[in-house]
């Protein structure tokens, strides 16, 4: 198949265009002129150089592709006005560019778990619940998603929610690969009856096999614009999480316990360090407000059933395989 992919030179991007390749579709990958290729050494792809917000190089990326698969987006932004630019306004753009090709057989939008919002308990969220994202950024993955739905009936769309996704090429979750290399690890807080702040996880290789499984999801589901949580099934406590990746680096960190008003401390830093030096920090104000929550844990049934989605890895297989890529690559 003719397959265009945004968001190429990103953590899943890369990956997700390289598998496509190796399975022997033609792939086109709509990159900036400043996109790194650095993943995608050795991959046969072609690169068309564009901008979401270009409607003119929208067009003709889409004018040939059977599929769009559409990964580009902001994790971080300086402000809400620009993560709705990239986010919201360019997905509209790309879907408006679309419609208007003759080849297009189906529109996947990775989206995000953040624009459903974390659930209220540790009962899974799911995909018939109400949508309450608690960021600029949900908020503006979530626009994105409602201007998708606009195009019923023009444009043959669905949406996959990942939620954490982890695995080697990732640099966000890599940072607390990194503090617990350095010997400690921080304890967010929480308000649960247990003490412990829930997550689910899905490795970027498990992932990207969901992705090209979309491909043959019945038309119908396209034809509704359905939205699908996509997780490895599992539910794992923070300290958890941080006791496997300690484990597969063999040290025993020290439990830092972050105080409420430090990390409020350090989130507003992290903006006005932001606003000051036009960078963007991991920790800021609207990050506090993904962090807050004690239960980002959503029910991938949906997918299990309706996209035959079986994700081979949970933490316990995933982490050895990330940590080993960052010692082979030197990241560790």
């Amino acid at each position: 198949m003719r397959i265009l992919v945004t968001g190429a030179s990103g953590f899943i991007g890369s990956g997700l265009v390289a598998k496509l390749a190796e399975q022997g579709h033609e792939v086109c990958a709509l990159m900036r002129p400043t996109a790194s290729s650095e993943f995608l050494n050795g991959v046969r792809f072609t690169r068309l150089s564009g901008d979401l917000r270009d409607m003119g190089s929208l067009v003709r990326a889409c004018g040939n592709a059977e599929v769009v698969i559409h990964l580009a987006g902001l994790t971080a932004a300086k402000n809400r006005e620009e993560y709705f630019r990239f986010n919201a306004e360019g997905t509209k753009n790309l879907a408006t560019a679309a419609v208007q090709s003759k080849s297009l057989k189906k529109f996947v939008y990775v989206s995000t778990q953040a624009a459903g919002g974390p659930s209220s308990g540790l009962s899974p969220k799911t995909e018939a619940e109400p949508d309450r994202p608690v960021s600029m950024y949900g908020e503006s993955k979530l626009r994105g998603e409602l201007y998708l739905d606009e195009f019923k009936g023009r444009l043959p769309f669905i949406v996959l929610r990942p939620t954490a996704v982890y695995g080697p090429r990732d640099r966000n979750i890599f940072m607390f690969f990194k503090m617990i290399q350095k010997q400690w690890v921080p304890i967010l807080p929480c308000r649960t009856p247990t003490g412990h702040k829930y997550y689910n996880f899905i490795y970027v290789e498990d992932f990207i096999d969901a992705i090209i499984q979309s491909f043959d999801a019945p038309d119908e589901l396209y034809q509704h614009g359905e939205r699908f949580f996509i997780t490895d099934g599992q539910i794992y406590t923070f300290e958890r999480v941080m006791a496997l990746i300690a484990q597969e680096l063999k040290t025993k960190p020290i439990r830092i316990k972050v105080p409420p008003l430090l990390l409020s401390a350090i989130a507003m830093g992290g903006t006005v360090l932001g606003k000051i030096l036009h960078k963007n920090f991991s920790i800021n104000d609207d990050k506090l407000h993904e962090i807050t929550p004690d239960y980002w844990i959503c029910s991938a049934q949906k997918a299990f059933e309706q996209l035959h989605f079986k994700p081979k890895n949970t933490l316990e297989t995933g982490i050895p395989q990330t940590v080993a890529w960052y010692k082979i690559q030197g990241w560790l």
